[in-house]
């Protein structure tokens, strides 16, 4: 079923496309916006276009997902629940094109930016704290974002007793809030809690209780922070060392900050902030562009372990 109808999407099929065609209830609708707009303007926070509605755009995809439905139950198919959620999936993706007439890069913004009404799960870079989500309650008057506070400032190596103290409460207080909101992490389906605490720790958040607490950190340390902030290829370097050294049995974050001064926190925050901006600006080009140079440093840097380990097992095996 799903082979006749990814070929109906693409064209691939001459009778497949003419069924096609003849479910579509409105196919020169794009056509009839292409003289009054010569560069097509979309909405900031849905990334629909300004030229037809939400409620036009549902209902396209909701009558073509249907009318192959229903013509698949005709002919004897079991359409089963999952079948018609990857329908929505491709037909959704088939009218965004259309209305739009814009590439796969514009087309998965938008689903970033729609992914909870369209999946029921969040991405990073486009979560709302929402006040009536129970998820998102506070715990012992803490909520999630001064939670993350807490998290970075641990992370970065300040004592969770110290942390405490400066907050105000029992250190029994951490340990039930670094119960109860991960516990809700995994319980969340829409992954709500997990992303937001992410886009929180790129944020780097703090809290006024929490803003005289310094990790300690040198020039060197302070230098490299602000360029893997701002050079992407020197946060990809990194991040491909960090593997190689955990693959060669090497604390990565330990190796960063004995070898960069960057601690685990303040490069766990970059991290989260280039994975935002990669999602809010999508560009597949760039993407395999990084993903190839860190994979190319990850491999130097095993190179380099293993050289300091005596070198790979394999190494001295003849074939």
């Amino acid at each position: 079923m799903f082979k006749k109808l990814f070929g109906a999407l693409t064209g691939d099929s001459r009778q497949e496309n003419h069924n096609y065609e003849a479910q579509t209830s409105n196919n020169n609708y794009e056509n009839e916006y292409e003289e009054a707009y010569t560069e097509v303007e979309y909405d900031p926070e849905t990334l629909h276009g300004t030229h037809y509605t939400v409620e036009d755009f549902d209902a396209e995809v909701a009558e073509r997902a249907e009318n192959w439905i229903a013509d698949e139950r005709a002919s004897g198919e079991n359409v089963h629940e999952k079948d018609i959620q990857n329908i929505y999936f491709n037909y959704r993706r088939a009218v965004y094109t259309e209305w739009n007439n814009c590439d796969s890069d514009q087309m998965i913004r938008f689903e970033h930016a729609n992914s909870l009404k369209y999946t029921g799960v969040q991405t990073s870079g486009f979560v709302k704290a929402d006040a009536n989500n129970p998820f998102l309650e506070p715990v012992h008057g803490v909520d999630l974002r001064t939670y993350t506070a807490m998290c970075l400032k641990i992370s970065a190596g300040i004592d969770y007793l110290e942390v405490c103290k400066a907050m105000g409460f029992e250190p029994i207080v951490w340990e039930e809030l670094n119960t109860i909101w991960p516990q809700r992490m995994a319980e969340d389906t829409s992954f709500t809690v997990t992303t937001l605490f992410g886009q929180y720790y790129a944020e780097n958040v703090t809290v006024p209780q929490l803003e005289n607490l310094k990790a300690s950190i040198s020039e060197e340390g302070q230098a490299n922070l602000d360029r893997i902030k701002t050079d992407r290829y020197f946060y990809e370097e990194l991040a491909g060392a960090r593997q190689a050294a955990y693959e060669y049995g090497i604390d990565g974050a330990q190796w960063i900050l004995d070898n960069f001064g960057i601690n685990l926190a303040d490069f766990q925050s970059v991290a989260m902030q280039w994975m935002t901006e990669q999602n809010q600006n999508w560009n597949s080009q760039d993407i395999m562009e990084f993903s190839n140079y860190q994979q190319e440093k990850q491999k130097e840097y095993a190179a380099r372990f293993a050289a300091e380990q005596g070198g790979n097992i394999a190494d001295d095996v003849n074939f």
